[in-house]
């Protein structure tokens, strides 16, 4: 799966993770660690099942001409 796509439910879940410390007034005894464990475990997914882009999102590419022209030594 694309990394981008895990990256953000891993990041929603560990939002929801730490809203529900402030939603839940007597926090439940089991909450911390087994919330804990949850958010580690979705974000070690990410790193084992995450698939780079395999697009270049920003750089040169091989069709990109100067913004200054031509370089002296490649005119004819």
């Amino acid at each position: 799966m694309n990394r981008r796509y895990l990256s953000f439910i891993a990041l929603a879940l560990s939002m929801l993770y730490g809203a529900g410390f402030a939603a839940l007034d007597p926090t439940p005894n089991g909450y911390a660690p087994l919330g804990g464990v949850v958010v580690a475990l979705v974000w070690i997914s990410v790193g084992v099942f995450g698939k780079d882009d395999p697009r270049p999102h920003a750089g040169p590419t091989t069709d990109a001409t100067s913004p200054y022209g031509t370089p002296p030594e490649d005119r004819v």
